[in-house]
């Protein structure tokens, strides 16, 4: 028996690497701004998009999703999963130009979400519609490399797009560089937005052009691993697992 065990125990050490390795990384890009769908903790980035990359790695625990420790602006994201250096990203809204750099949406978003205005809080215009925003000629500050900017640049819309981030596009906004900022409702319903407590800025109550948000391969993902990664994550939808993060967020589709 001693023997039998002598033989035994090196092979299995032997072949511990080999299971653990077997999972194949998946480099997972944030772009600042990402809340709610991630968010920075002092343990690191929290927010639906987490959780549910740790549920579909329960799932299928050959696939193991490894996110950045620090955000990049959202034009280098676009950039790095173009040229292969990032493999996902979480939360994405859908464009022409995303899909032409080769972006693989999954089927099912993750969830849809509205666009609102930011205004200085002593501002008291109210605006219902992209033309009484076209109809004041002002400029409107929007994430860098958003994929809004060409459609409301035709709207005939004055953007101001320079801003890598949100934090960035408030202090413009605070600072008087323009009179509107566009973000998520999400974005500004988040603990990232919230916790400023700052009342120089002030959310206005409509809710502009509502679309979903997905989570995204990068075209050097395999039809074999997108398609791993999207069966998992319809299974999510399917038993409930999706809504529970998302409520657990604080966010309802």
């Amino acid at each position: 028996m001693f023997i039998v065990m002598k033989v035994i125990l090196p092979a299995l050490f032997l072949l511990t690497p080999l299971v653990s390795s077997s999972a194949t990384d998946l480099k997972v890009a944030v772009w600042e701004g990402a809340a709610p769908f991630f968010q920075r903790t002092e343990a690191g980035w929290k927010g639906p998009c987490t959780d549910i990359f740790r549920a579909i790695e329960e799932l299928e625990p050959q696939v193991r999703f490894v996110t950045d420790p620090e955000p990049m602006p959202l034009r280098r994201v676009e950039y790095e999963m173009q040229a292969g250096r990032r493999d996902i990203v979480c939360g994405a809204r859908k464009s022409a130009a995303r899909e032409e750099a080769g972006f693989q949406f999954l089927k099912n978003y993750v969830h849809i979400t509205g666009y609102r205005l930011a205004v200085r809080g002593s501002d008291s215009i109210q605006v219902k519609t992209w033309d009484d925003v076209r109809l004041t000629k002002e400029r409107v500050l929007i994430l860098q490399g958003h994929a809004d900017i060409p459609r409301l640049q035709a709207m005939g819309i004055q953007l101001d797009s320079s801003a890598p981030s949100a934090e960035q596009n408030l202090i413009k906004l605070i600072g008087g560089r323009a009179r509107f900022f566009y973000a998520r409702d999400s974005y500004f319903k988040s603990s990232e937005f919230l916790a400023r407590g700052d009342r120089q800025v002030k959310v206005l109550p409509v809710l502009f052009d509502p679309s979903p948000a997905f989570i995204a391969t990068s075209k050097n993902v395999s039809a074999e691993l997108y398609q791993l990664i999207d069966q998992a994550y319809a299974k999510l939808l399917k038993n409930g697992e999706v809504a529970r993060i998302l409520r657990t967020h604080g966010i309802e589709n």
